[in-house]
């Protein structure tokens, strides 16, 4: 144990000389949270810039207009009064959403002739687009049952006939675990599992290539320490040091960003408990096996956009395709990131993830095992020809 304490304590010793790695060790998750935090503040989009395209000029059309522009959702752009001007707004981005309202609008409504009211939002963006297309449809339909219930009412029919009419049949709405549609929600609970893997993979996997870059590394191969001790102890830090971020962060989203964080804390600390162990290990045995720094930092920056998008997080699995959904099996995030989906959004139990949490703890023990007996052994630079940042800690033996 006092040989891991050692190693472990010169391990943290050699993070905190390192400037740019004490950071990346304990400022960039925070202040990717943060970052991410700042984007999706809103949670929900409000005030979203609205032309309204007047072309009937009527009281009716004006009490449409004023429906708009009485809702929360949306913000009208007055200087867009013409199409015109409104395909000049969609194309700069002034207005991301419009409304056309139809000559003769008024006539037609009081002739009971089928009108439609046009609506026209910017898709190029998936968010505006989903969630304008919601918006103005809420608008539209309160105002055609206001408009309808007033008609009724001149006609002489009492209130209680009238509302018997008009929900002759309703649609009842029930939004569970995100009711507001919050991005927050939807986002940063995965955000964080991504920022944990990337910086605690990143700094863990810069131990050995740092010691081969110095020519140190040799010194734990020629000491009397079995690789499990090696292993554990240059581990041990970032392995304390994630599980503080993964705590730290959790708290600040919950906090600070009102992020919906409920079910079992226990739970969650135990699955960031075996996602830290699993990165660790596989950064560890990565760092093992790369020649240098540079290489194995060029794999992983590389490997983690395409991870994430196909991890299933942000775009349901069934709707991958088969080849490319299988990958995610072997991936540690996609694991984490719908587990912790599933307990804190959902407040679900172990019984929701024991799949999850089987699946990550099989590749936690394969990735601890191959880092804490790799071979101890001095490996010559290859005959490649010049490589930068080789690894080559000893000199070749004759």
């Amino acid at each position: 144990m006092r040989q891991i304490l050692n190693i472990a304590i010169f391990e943290m010793r050699q993070v905190f000389k390192d400037k740019i790695l004490a950071l990346m060790v304990f400022a960039v998750p925070l202040l990717y949270a943060v970052l991410f935090g700042i984007v999706y503040a809103s949670a929900v989009l409000t005030d979203i810039p609205l032309g309204i395209v007047d072309l009937d000029q009527s009281p009716l059309s004006r009490e449409v207009a004023d429906a708009f522009a009485n809702s929360p959702r949306f913000k009208v752009i007055h200087e867009v009064d013409s199409y015109a001007r409104l395909e000049e707004g969609m194309k700069t981005g002034t207005v991301r959403a419009g409304v056309v309202i139809p000559e003769d609008f008024a006539a037609d409504v009081a002739q009971h002739r089928q009108t439609a009211i046009l609506t026209v939002y910017d898709a190029s963006n998936l968010i505006w687009g989903f969630n304008i297309r919601k918006y103005t449809m809420e608008v539209v339909n309160s105002f055609s049952a206001a408009h309808t219930a007033a008609f009724l009412a001149g006609l002489g029919l009492p209130a209680r006939e009238i509302n018997n009419i008009l929900n002759t049949v309703s649609c009842n709405i029930e939004v569970w675990y995100n009711p507001t549609y919050s991005y927050t929600t939807y986002m940063l609970i995965g955000l964080v599992v991504l920022i944990i893997h990337q910086i605690c993979l990143l700094c863990v996997s810069l131990t050995v290539t740092r010691e081969k870059e110095r020519n140190t590394w040799v010194q734990y191969l020629a000491a009397p320490v079995p690789p499990w001790k090696i292993f554990l102890g240059k581990s041990l830090p970032y392995f304390l040091s994630s599980m503080l971020n993964f705590g730290l962060l959790i708290w600040f989203i919950y906090r600070l960003l009102h992020v919906k964080v409920e079910g079992s804390m226990p739970l969650v600390g135990a699955m960031g408990l075996i996602f830290a162990a699993l990165i660790i290990s596989a950064g560890f045995y990565l760092s093992v096996r790369a020649a240098n720094s540079l290489q194995v930092t060029r794999y992983i920056m590389l490997l983690s956009v395409p991870f994430f998008i196909i991890s299933g997080y942000v775009w349901p699995k069934t709707q991958i395709p088969s080849l490319v959904n299988g990958l995610t099996a072997i991936l540690p995030y996609s694991w984490m990131a719908e587990a912790m989906r599933l307990v804190t959004v959902k407040n679900l139990g172990l019984e929701a993830i024991q799949v999850h949490a089987l699946a990550l703890s099989a590749m936690a023990i394969l990735c601890a095992l191959l880092a804490a007996t790799f071979k101890k052994r001095i490996k010559p630079p290859d005959d490649g020809g010049p490589v930068v940042n080789n690894g080559a800690y000893t000199p070749r033996r004759s």
